[in-house]
């Protein structure tokens, strides 16, 4: 058809069709419905992994060839861009190629978070529709104030209030760790399932979906978030609620328990206890 209405192709990069494709670097696979790392792009990963960790020192060249690699290998394993900000770290300050930095023991935690992230994934991935149907999904309503925090999931809910030590804390570190303390305390619920994160907090939605930051503790939060994640097999997104809808959460998050009582009657009479003191 191409040859009859004349639009030249290049064979090389001509397949018929198929129900596997390499495409930008990635093997998408619409049977299984699995995007991958090519074998040799997953070994190569690998192997500038371990080169990296038997090294005591790194030039600027060499870490932004790992992170370039890490970075390229985040499209399928999703879960290890938390883990990348502080090899990312290492470069700040190195002004030429051939400077050094010695790797931090900080680092090479995230390296080694690394290698188990592409033995647990075998750089794979699931597609999933973009399309979140609220029939196969779950909900979690988070909130934060200055006061205390708390979360609605289903009939469960908890609260708790900030103790001195987190009077200085950014309030956007305080409306994250209630998203991150609900994976832990529903865990058995939220187990393999789709689950929505719903927050006021514009800055968290895009923490989350992003899984980054140029900020330490939320970072520490960050990667405590994708590790309940993958040992509970969910899928998440983070989602923006105005906050005039967020209203049982926000009830919580200010300790107004008895009026939330009063109006959600339909919820478990006591709450979900949370473990003190509260820890990043």
């Amino acid at each position: 058809m191409c040859d009859e209405i004349q639009i030249p192709i290049k064979q090389s990069k001509t397949v018929n069709p198929t129900t596997k494709i390499v495409f930008l670097g990635l093997e998408i696979d619409t049977i299984k419905l699995e995007i991958r790392l090519p074998d040799e792009k997953l070994a190569k990963i690998r192997s500038s992994i371990i080169q990296a960790l038997n090294s005591k020192k790194l030039t600027l060249r060499q870490l932004q060839s790992l992170i370039g690699l890490l970075n390229y290998a985040c499209t399928v394993v999703s879960p290890g861009r938390a883990f990348l900000r502080r090899v990312i770290d290492l470069t700040i300050g190195l002004t030429k190629p051939f400077y050094v930095r010695r790797l931090t023991q900080e680092a090479k935690a995230d390296l080694h978070a690394w290698s188990v992230f592409l033995e647990h994934f075998n750089g794979k991935a699931v597609l999933l529709s973009d399309k979140w149907e609220s029939s196969d999904s779950l909900n979690l309503f988070t909130d934060a104030s200055n006061l205390g925090f708390g979360g609605v999931f289903q009939n469960k809910w908890f609260y708790g209030k900030w103790d001195a030590s987190w009077s200085t804390v950014h309030i956007t570190i305080k409306e994250l760790f209630p998203i991150v303390l609900a994976i832990e305390l529903f865990a058995n619920d939220m187990a393999n399932s789709k689950v929505n994160f719903y927050s006021d907090n514009l800055a968290v939605v895009h923490i989350i979906n992003n899984q980054t930051s140029k900020d330490k503790l939320i970072m520490r939060l960050v990667r405590r978030l994708v590790i309940s994640v993958l040992q509970n097999n969910l899928f998440f997104r983070a989602r923006h609620i105005p906050g005039i809808q967020n209203v049982a959460a926000d009830m919580l998050s200010r300790l107004q328990i008895s009026k939330f009582k009063q109006l959600y009657p339909h919820m478990d009479q006591d709450p979900t206890p949370v473990q003190q003191p509260l820890t990043i």
